[in-house]
C-alpha cells in the first residue's frame, strides 16, 4: 500500500503546467497546483494519502518518537510489560513514564499530540476538498469520503485515549483553539459509525481502511468507554476474517497482512525513498542495541513480570506465578509467544542467531531480554539512514484475535463463561500450532530441533463455572496474546470501568512493589493514583492555546 499511495502522490502533488503560445505570461507558475487540480479525484487521492501517512507518526520533520504507532511507550513502558531500558541518559523522558513521573512538559506527549492532530487536519482537508468535487461517482464519493472518517475517528480516539479531556475538529471548523470542555466520544463514534456505513467489506489496495476495520474500532472504542453492549453490537458487525495459522505471520513481512489482519500501519523498505520514510520509523529503537545484528537501541525492553506470564503448568495452562527472577531455563515449560514476543539468551532470535547477554546495554537498567515482536528477520531490513534497522514489518492497529478476545469479555460479563473458554481456546489452539525454530523462523511446537525451551500451551478444559476466574483468564490472554502491541495500559484502565474498581491502580501498585527488587531505578517511582487513569496534556499544546493570553486548553485534574 505504501509504495502505491507514494507514487499516487508524487503523480498528484507534482503537476508541472507549460504552455508554448505566446500566453505564457499568463499561466500559473510551474509546481502551483490550482484548485481544479487538488479538487479532481487524483487530488483528493493524494490528500487523502498524506492523512494515512501520519499513521506511523512519523512526518519526516523531527523523530518525534513518542508518535510511534505501536504506543510502546505510553502503553508498554508505562505499564508492567515493559522498561524503558536502554541505558540512562538515552530515552530518559520514557523513563519518567515508567516510574509514574508523569509531567505535562515531557517532549513525549507534544510528540503524540501534533502528529494525531496533524492526522485530524489530513483527513479533515479531504473533506473539504472531497465536497468541492462535482464529478466523483457515488461509489469513489461514499469510498473516500468512509475513508477520512475513519482516519478522523482513528486520530481523535488516540488522542481521547491517553489524554479523555481532548478538542474535537470537524472539517467545518474555523476556530482552531476550541477548548476541551466537551466528551468528543459521541463524535468519535459518530463518526466510526458513518465510516462503517459507507466504506466497503474489501478494497483494491491493501492497507485502506474498510467496513470490518470501522467496526472493529468502534468496538474498541466503546470497551474503552466501558460500553460492553455497544461494543457487542459493532464487534457483531466484523466478519470475514480469521486467525492466521501461524502466530509470528502477523510480524513478519510474508504475513502480516493474511487474514487475521483488520487494520495495521502499512510499512515499506526498499522503495526508492533514500531515507526509509516509509518504514516503521519510529519503532526503531524498540530492537538490540550493538552486539546485535539491529545496531540499535535497547529500548522497550520486557520485565520479568511479563516473562513469567508465559510460564505455564505441565498441563500447559498459565501457572500465574511471579517469582521467577531469572531466564526460564530449558526445562521450564512455556507458552511458546514467550519466545514470539521475548528475546532471551540461549533462544534463536528469529533467523538472527541466538540473542546474546552482550545485546543489551544495560542489565540493571532494562533487564536481560530485548523486544522482538516488531523486529525484523535478515531479509527485512532497509540499510539506509543513521542506523541499519529500518523495518517493513508493519504494526498492527487491530487483529481478528483483538475482536475475539473482547467478545469474550463480553461473554464473562454477560454470563455466557462457556461462549467465552471458547473463544480463548481458539487463541490458545492456534498458539501451539508454531514456536521458534533455528533453521527455520518457524517450526512445529514439538520439534526435535528445539532444545532451548520446553513449549506447552493448551486449552482451558470445562466447563467454566466461576465468573471471576473466567474473567481473568480472558485478561490474562490479552496480555498474552498482545504483549508489546500497545494494549495493556490502555487494557488496565478500563478494566476498572467494567469492574468499577481500582483494578489498574492495584496491578500496578502489586507490579512496582515486586519489580522494584528486580531493577534499582524503580525504586523511586510513584505508585499510580486516580489521576493517572489519564495522562497529563502537553504543555506546549496549552499555551500555544491562549486567546488574549487565556489557554482554552484545561489540564488534567492532577497535574
Amino acid at each position: 500500500m505504501k509504495l502505491f499511495f507514494k507514487t499516487t502522490a508524487i503523480l498528484a502533488l507534482s503537476v508541472l503546467i507549460w504552455t508554448c503560445s505566446e500566453d505564457f505570461l499568463v499561466t500559473p507558475p510551474q509546481g502551483v497546483l490550482s484548485a481544479s487540480n487538488l479538487t479532481a479525484e487524483q487530488g483528493i487521492e493524494a490528500v487523502l494519502v498524506s492523512a494515512y501517512s501520519r499513521l506511523d507518526g512519523y512526518a519526516g520533520n523531527g523523530n518525534g518518537w513518542g508518535a510511534a504507532a505501536s504506543n510502546y511507550a505510553f502503553a508498554s513502558v508505562a505499564s508492567d510489560d515493559s522498561h524503558k531500558g536502554s541505558q540512562p541518559g538515552d530515552q530518559d523522558d520514557q523513563i519518567l513514564l515508567e516510574r509514574f513521573q508523569w509531567r505535562a512538559n515531557n517532549p513525549l506527549f507534544l510528540d503524540k499530540f501534533t502528529a494525531v492532530y496533524d492526522g485530524v487536519r489530513r483527513a479533515n482537508e479531504t473533506l473539504t476538498l472531497l465536497a468541492a468535487n462535482e464529478s466523483l461517482g457515488e461509489t469513489d464519493r461514499n469510498r473516500i469520503m468512509g475513508e477520512a472518517l475513519f482516519l478522523r475517528a482513528h486520530y481523535h480516539m488516540e488522542a481521547w485515549k491517553l489524554w479523555k479531556r481532548v478538542p474535537y475538529f470537524d472539517e467545518m471548523e474555523e476556530n482552531l483553539r476550541k477548548p476541551n470542555d466537551q466528551d468528543i466520544y459521541p463524535l468519535i463514534v459518530q463518526d466510526f459509525e458513518e465510516a462503517a456505513s459507507l466504506l466497503p467489506a474489501n478494497q483494491a489496495q491493501i492497507g485502506r481502511a474498510t467496513s470490518g476495520a470501522a467496526n472493529a474500532l468502534l468496538g474498541r472504542l466503546h470497551m474503552l468507554n466501558g460500553d460492553l453492549g455497544s461494543a457487542e453490537t459493532a464487534f457483531n458487525k466484523v466478519t470475514g476474517y480469521s486467525l492466521n495459522d501461524c502466530f509470528h505471520d502477523m510480524f513478519s513481512q510474508v504475513g502480516e497482512n493474511g487474514p487475521e489482519m483488520i487494520f495495521s500501519v502499512q510499512s515499506s523498505i526498499n522503495d526508492g525513498d533514500p531515507n526509509g520514510a516509509n518504514a516503521n520509523h519510529l519503532e526503531r529503537l524498540a530492537m538490540p542495541h550493538a552486539g546485535s545484528p539491529y545496531g540499535c537501541c535497547g529500548v522497550n525492553q520486557p520485565t520479568q513480570s511479563l516473562v513469567n506470564a508465559y510460564l505455564v503448568t505441565d498441563n500447559g495452562l498459565p501457572l500465574r506465578e511471579n517469582t521467577l527472577n531469572s531466564n526460564p531455563t530449558p526445562d521450564m515449560p512455556v507458552d511458546p509467544r514467550l519466545d514470539w514476543t521475548v528475546g532471551r539468551d540461549g533462544v534463536p532470535y528469529l533467523n538472527q542467531g541466538n540473542h546474546e547477554s552482550d545485546w543489551i546495554r544495560d542489565p540493571l537498567l532494562g533487564g536481560p531480554y530485548s523486544p522482538k515482536k516488531f523486529s525484523f528477520a535478515e531479509g527485512e531490513a532497509s540499510n539506509v539512514g543513521w542506523s541499519p534497522n529500518l523495518s517493513g514489518v508493519n504494526i498492527p492497529i487491530i487483529r481478528y484475535a483483538d475482536v475475539l478476545l473482547y467478545q469474550a469479555e463480553i461473554d464473562v460479563n454477560a454470563g455466557r463463561l462457556e461462549d467465552a473458554r471458547a473463544k480463548v481456546n481458539m487463541i490458545r489452539e492456534r498458539a501451539g500450532n508454531c514456536a521458534q525454530g533455528a533453521e527455520e523462523i518457524a517450526v512445529p511446537i514439538d520439534s526435535d530441533q528445539i532444545t532451548w525451551a520446553d513449549y506447552r500451551v493448551s486449552p482451558y478444559p470445562g466447563p467454566w463455572t466461576d465468573a471471576v476466574a473466567a474473567r481473568e483468564a480472558v485478561r490474562l490472554e490479552r496480555r498474552l496474546e498482545f504483549a508489546l502491541e500497545g494494549r495493556r495500559l490502555f487494557d488496565l484502565q478500563r478494566y476498572g470501568l467494567i469492574d468499577n474498581s481500582d483494578y489498574f491502580i492495584q496491578t500496578m501498585t502489586n507490579y512496582l512493589q515486586v519489580e522494584r527488587t528486580r531493577r534499582p531505578h524503580l525504586e523511586t517511582a510513584n505508585l499510580p493514583t486516580a489521576t493517572n487513569l489519564r495522562f497529563p496534556l502537553p504543555s506546549t499544546a496549552i499555551l500555544r492555546s491562549r486567546i488574549d493570553g487565556v489557554p482554552t486548553l484545561q489540564q488534567n485534574p492532577g497535574y
